[in-house]
């Protein structure tokens, strides 16, 4: 791989490892990715969106190869070479809505349909919980409780008009929040949903800097709402579930989310009572929660 590298980027590379699918290396203090590209949509619109955000000198590069292309195959598999930052890796409240204030221009970049994606997951694990569920007592024990969350949060959804709510520059993820290849342009509560939830499930704090989202970002009642929603809805238990699925992980972890029901309701009845004010959203399990 390295006399590749070397080839479709004129680099001279000494040194480079190897960590699952993707390579490392690093030129006169430089550090570089060699990824492979699983989901190649829209990569013309991710290397424009990323040379726009060169000049903020946070955001990591995509290079081109020798050919001018974004994309390099490698043995039937697309490939993407990245410079990285120098940057603090850690994730905080303040480095997430500093991202999603960046003025970004219009891109084609396809925001995600959550209602449809959603949707679509929770049917499909509910079929699969009915063929192996029997292997997985735990899951099969919480699985309803989650699926009951989830259905919840969609809901919610279908009955906000999406003419009003305010887009921004996100992520897929709430990690490797400066590589351009995990970028999307979204809905502002998408990643500070994803960022408390995060948080909270690593036992951390998360009621401070609620607050200060909650009362000093300006949100309009149906970005509340939204965000709402988006605490309603599992990903943390789902991602876990899916990788207890393929035996990434053992059945145990899961107690990990499911011991902190109780203390997660809480926070979801404190976002509830703070926009129940000015909407007529009304969860009857939410407000009886002591």
């Amino acid at each position: 791989m390295k006399n590749l590298i070397n080839y479709y980027y004129n680099l001279n590379i000494i040194n480079i490892h190897q960590r699952e699918k993707n390579y490392y290396f690093k030129i006169n203090d430089e550090i570089y990715s060699f990824v492979e590209c699983i989901d190649c949509n829209n990569i013309e619109e991710i290397y424009e969106l990323s040379k726009y955000l060169e000049q903020f000198g946070i955001f990591e590069q995509l290079l081109l190869n020798v050919n001018k292309q974004i994309i390099t195959d490698v043995n039937e598999k697309k490939y993407i070479l990245i410079k990285n930052v120098k940057m603090d890796n850690d994730i905080t409240f303040n480095k997430i809505i500093n991202i999603n204030n960046i003025k970004v221009p219009l891109t084609k970049l396809k925001m995600l349909d959550w209602e449809e994606l959603w949707s679509k997951k929770i049917d499909y694990f509910e079929y699969q919980i009915s063929q192996i569920g029997k292997k997985y007592p735990l899951i099969r024990e919480s699985f309803n409780y989650y699926l009951g969350l989830a259905e919840l949060a969609i809901s919610i959804i279908n009955n906000i008009p999406k003419n009003e709510l305010y887009l921004c520059l996100s992520h897929r993820r709430i990690e490797d929040i400066y590589n351009p290849l995990n970028l999307i342009i979204d809905y502002r509560v998408r990643d500070v949903s994803e960022y408390f939830k995060k948080k909270f499930f690593e036992n951390k704090d998360i009621i401070e800097e609620l607050n200060l989202f909650l009362f000093n970002n300006n949100l309009t009642i149906n970005e509340k709402q939204l965000f709402l929603a988006r605490m309603l809805f599992p990903t943390y238990y789902f991602d876990i579930y899916e990788k207890i699925i393929v035996n990434k992980i053992s059945e145990d972890t899961i107690k990990k989310i499911t011991i902190k029901v109780d203390e997660y309701e809480k926070i979801l009845k404190k976002i509830y009572l703070h926009l129940k004010i000015n909407s007529n959203l009304q969860i009857v399990w939410l407000e009886n929660i002591n």
